[in-house]
């Protein structure tokens, strides 16, 4: 039967209108691409606790390294290792009123309970430069959910978890809880005997562990610390150095097209409106330098680039060393390639138009110091008893230098087997233990670290 003509009328505005809403419902919401393994996409039933920032930039007025009194000391995972933070800015004669101290993430968690909030307490106060790390994340989403589940019902929900916490606590003080998996059980006891409260335990996210180490920092820190973790970006952008600051890393080519693909930043030159070329390769770089972190969809993940350690051999990242290649050696074998705008062309084969940049990071404490010629890994496994490691960059001038090998590692005397959480570890590089390395088209940096104590996982 024939529809009414306004009937007819109606249809394409209503398929319109639901069309509309479900795209705004599905892709607004969301700054990041769409694969990102999380809770918080549609679906879920969640609302977004990763509150994410994704990159911000350090400029060179900020660094001042043209100023031969002024360094910038870069510190890789922290990790609540207080003391060990303190003897580390001791050993470099640090200076708060002329050197700019950058972390790498990582600065809380899996170390001392207490050492971790006067960490973060000590980066708010001083409000020190640095990006977020992946238990930085989880710290960040629990505190959020905190907010979320004591606002629901009228306080029900701050009710509920009280009563939780009040009896966690008593098995804190009778010694039944020495330790997370001790506690992890006891939830899971909770969960089977709570059945009336069904509806609370399906608000705490899948692969969420209530009273955690990560969710009592995120129950004990301030509001001002809260607010200063949510200010951390996932990535630093430092163009005076041409220069990545990440916590776990980057890809230098979306790996699923291939490398010369007008689609890699680094295989063609940005498009600038400037007349020569000579005039614009300080634009030409920073412009392509933006380009490998907006046009790369890997990243703009925020869990890559949160979690990212290799690169497997069909393409997809992962979190852990066994299988693949280390995305550091992608990176540096990748922009060893770049022979310079205007000398690309005359290279010939085996050469990209583009200028080499620098990534700096921490998180792969199983690698240990993790130096290539242009990727730098900072993370020298304190938490485990290991060393805290810093890169220092003095003023420009004072930290060039040439004739270093392209790439070589450095290993700690500690020989011992090292695992992160999530790493099933790989012994990292052997090789000598220079205290400088090259940095930058022609430049110099110095490594210090300090030996930490072991702290033992569950103790408080």
């Amino acid at each position: 039967m024939a529809q009414p003509p306004n009937l007819r009328n109606a249809i394409p505005f209503v398929v319109l209108s639901f069309f509309l809403v479900y795209i705004f419902s599905s892709g607004v919401q969301h700054e990041f691409s769409s694969d990102i393994p999380s809770i918080f996409m549609e679906g879920s039933g969640f609302p977004d606790f990763g509150n994410y920032r994704r990159v911000a930039t350090v400029s060179a007025e900020q660094l001042s390294l043209d100023d031969p009194d002024r360094r910038a000391i870069i510190v890789g995972d922290i990790h609540g290792m207080k003391w060990a933070l303190d003897d580390l800015l001791k050993q470099v004669s640090y200076d708060e009123e002329k050197d700019t101290l950058i972390h790498l993430g990582d600065i809380i968690t899996r170390g001392p309970h207490a050492g971790s909030l006067s960490v973060l307490s000590f980066m708010n106060k001083h409000n020190i430069t640095g990006v977020r790390g992946n238990h930085d994340q989880k710290v960040v989403e629990w505190r959020a959910w905190l907010n979320w589940i004591n606002g629901l019902e009228a306080g029900a929900g701050s009710r509920w978890l009280l009563d939780l916490e009040k009896k966690w606590e008593e098995g804190n003080i009778n010694g039944e809880l020495e330790d997370d998996s001790d506690t992890e059980e006891w939830v899971g006891t909770q969960i089977r005997m709570g059945r009336k409260n069904h509806k609370w335990w399906s608000r705490i996210p899948k692969g969420w562990k209530l009273f955690s180490d990560h969710y009592r920092i995120a129950r004990a820190m301030s509001k001002s610390d809260y607010r200063y973790l949510l200010s951390l970006p996932l990535v630093l952008h430092v163009p005076s150095e041409h220069a990545f600051l990440v916590h776990a890393g980057l890809l230098p080519y979306d790996p699923t097209h291939s490398i010369t693909s007008k689609r890699q930043p680094l295989a063609h030159l940005p498009k600038l409106r400037s007349a020569t070329l000579e005039s614009s390769i300080p634009a030409l770089r920073n412009a392509q330098e933006l380009a490998i972190l907006d046009d790369i969809k890997q990243n703009n993940n925020p869990w890559v680039v949160l979690n990212i350690r290799n690169l497997r051999k069909d393409n997809t990242v992962s979190r852990k060393t066994g299988k693949g290649r280390a995305w550091a050696d992608v990176w540096n074998g990748t922009v060893s390639q770049c022979a310079g705008f205007e000398r690309a062309a005359q290279a010939g084969g085996g050469s990209l138009p583009c200028h080499p940049s620098t990534v700096i990071y921490g998180h792969a404490a199983s690698r240990r110091l993790d130096i290539h010629r242009w990727a730098v890994g900072l993370d020298t496994g304190c938490v485990y008893g290991r060393r805290l490691t810093a890169l220092v960059l003095g003023a420009a001038h004072s930290h060039r230098g040439t004739g270093f090998p392209n790439d070589y590692g450095i290993s700690d005397d500690d020989s011992s087997d090292l695992r992160d959480d999530d790493d099933d570890g790989d012994g990292g590089r052997v090789g000598s233990n220079p205290e400088t390395l090259p940095f930058g088209d022609n430049g110099q940096g110095r490594l210090v670290s300090v030996r930490c104590h072991k702290h033992k996982k569950g103790q408080h």
